[in-house]
């Protein structure tokens, strides 16, 4: 496990070492304002112009 300096209660854990089901949150796109314009988002994940406010 890796430890963020800047966030010292939060550990990042690759997922390739979960065994088993793990309950994801739901997707979404940030930063559309400033994609490709030929990039399409075909899913119905909510977008975001900017960041998402979390």
């Amino acid at each position: 496990m890796v430890q963020i300096d800047a966030y010292p209660d939060q550990f990042y854990v690759a997922m390739g070492t979960i065994d088993g089901e793990v309950d994801l949150p739901e997707a979404y796109h940030i930063y559309v304002g400033s994609k490709a314009p030929w990039h399409e988002i075909l899913d119905s994940g909510e977008q975001y112009v900017e960041d998402a406010d979390d």
